[in-house]
């Protein structure tokens, strides 16, 4: 298959470098080549530009799009949070802000930011700084040029994770997710909310300590750090890294509903590389990074005189194909034209041919409208009809001889009757077998008249439609 766009992601991970490309036609991205290449600062340099220069060979990646993947312990990451109205002069507030964690001049630090998303209205903002100090990335940079790799753009491994993650999902606001990354000598952990990152812990593991205990704290002091409240919920437990699958197992009476990050990749991939997409989900991530226009967390902390400018030349090949494109598609479009031309001049005879029948049933479904307009009127006036001589009729037949009525009364067919009775409560049964009468309620209290020796009452019943 051709590829329009590649990308790499290198992730440093202990130490070994993790690497994986990414290409993408015009549809979506595929994970197409993985490499794990181990030792890598205590193997030859020779030795280990060799295994990369194979790896591009073998990807035809271009090494013009690296991503390199800091580790967390090599980082400072700090939430700033900032009155609204510094919106307007971010940049030069937060550069005052890493000036202040600079200590000394051999301290300096390079650095970059996000704001992070804001509620409609928030008079605060919300910055994502990431910083690293400058003899740390210039030690990375030197030994990776060493061997053959001048990275384009460089950030937090588990950033890229966190990409890979948000750019997946579809949440509603407010939503939160912890993704962990797992490898044997430590856990890192990522609180998400609402498509933002909050929090970000790592911290070491005992070789023989299990990971039950080690997953709990982490993820209290996560909790704590986000202030989640006891109403709060996780939405999402994700697990990545080698140690992944160990860890689900351990966790899975503990935690059940924690996931594989693997259930979350919306890439393809080769089934030669579904074994390695947990040990490789921070350098996909890394790699997407590269290659979709707006990442969702979109950090350089490469200096602005380091970061690498394509060349015009380098567009070219680029130019070429989009321009075979571009004429395909327009040869598709001219001949859809032709088809579509044809078509009508077709439908038309066909619709001259069929006219005099259309009208006809027009006609017909003229006369039937007119028809349902009057039996519908008919309807209503059965309906509306005087019910009166019925209601008096089914009265008198069910009605004892010494029963005698004195108020009849028909509301919208709400019948109300009032009279004199010797037994007036065995008169509602009697009412309510008839076809003609429902709901009998008695209304008042029936009471003995001391003149006639009768009952007084009152019933209000509903005519049956």
């Amino acid at each position: 298959m051709i590829y329009v766009r590649n990308s790499v992601g290198v992730e440093i991970r202990g130490q070994d470098l993790v690497v994986s490309c990414l290409q993408s036609n015009l549809s979506a991205g595929v994970f197409t080549h993985f490499r794990r290449i181990l030792q890598y600062r205590q193997r030859d340099r020779a030795e280990v530009q060799k295994d990369l220069d194979q790896f591009f060979r073998e990807s035809r990646a271009s090494r013009e799009n690296v991503t390199l993947g800091l580790p967390r312990g090599d980082v400072v990451i700090r939430h700033l949070d900032l009155p609204a109205e510094v919106s307007d002069n971010l940049k030069q507030v937060v550069s005052y802000q890493v000036q202040s964690y600079e200590p000394t001049e051999e301290e300096k630090y390079h650095y970059d930011f996000v704001p992070l998303k804001q509620a409609a209205g928030s008079k605060r903002i919300q910055v994502l700084l990431v910083m690293v100090k400058r003899a740390i990335l210039d030690g990375h940079l030197l030994l990776l040029k060493s061997i053959g790799v001048r990275p384009a753009s460089v950030t937090v491994g588990s950033l890229g994770l966190a990409n890979l993650f948000l750019q997946a999902q579809k949440r509603p606001d407010g939503s939160s997710a912890m993704l962990m990354d797992l490898a044997p000598d430590r856990i890192e952990i990522l609180a998400l909310r609402g498509g933002r990152l909050l929090h970000t812990h790592e911290a070491g593991r005992a070789a023989d300590a299990g990971w039950r205990d080690l997953v709990v704290r982490e993820l209290e002091v996560a909790a704590e750090a986000v202030k989640m409240g006891p109403e709060d919920s996780i939405d999402h437990l994700v697990l990545s890294g080698e140690s992944a699958e160990a860890a689900r197992e351990e966790l899975r009476e503990a935690i059940p509903g924690c996931e594989l990050v693997g259930r979350h990749v919306r890439i393809e991939m080769p089934a030669q590389n579904l074994s390695h997409l947990q040990e490789a989900a921070s350098s996909i991530g890394l790699a997407f990074g590269g290659l979709v226009r707006r990442p969702a967390i979109k950090l350089n902390l490469l200096p602005q005189e380091m970061r690498f400018r394509q060349t015009r030349w380098a567009y070219i090949p680029s130019f070429i194909l989009g321009a075979i494109v571009l004429i395909l598609l327009g040869a598709l479009t001219l001949r859809g034209t032709v088809q579509e031309r044809y078509l009508l001049r077709r439908l038309q005879r066909e619709t001259d041919a069929l006219k005099g029948r259309v009208e006809s049933v027009q006609k017909l479904r003229a006369d039937m409208k007119k028809l349902e307009t009057e039996t519908k009127y008919n309807e209503g006036l059965v309906q509306r009809r005087d019910m009166n001589l019925e209601a008096l009729r089914e009265l008198t037949a069910i009605l004892p001889t010494d029963t005698f009525l004195s108020v009849y009364s028909n509301k919208d067919g709400t019948i109300q009757i009032s009279g004199s009775s010797t037994a007036a409560p065995d008169l509602i049964p009697k009412l309510e077998k008839s076809p003609l009468f429902k709901d009998v309620q008695q209304r008042g209290q029936v009471f003995r008249d001391a003149q006639t020796g009768k009952d007084r009452f009152i019933f209000e019943m509903k005519l049956e439609k």
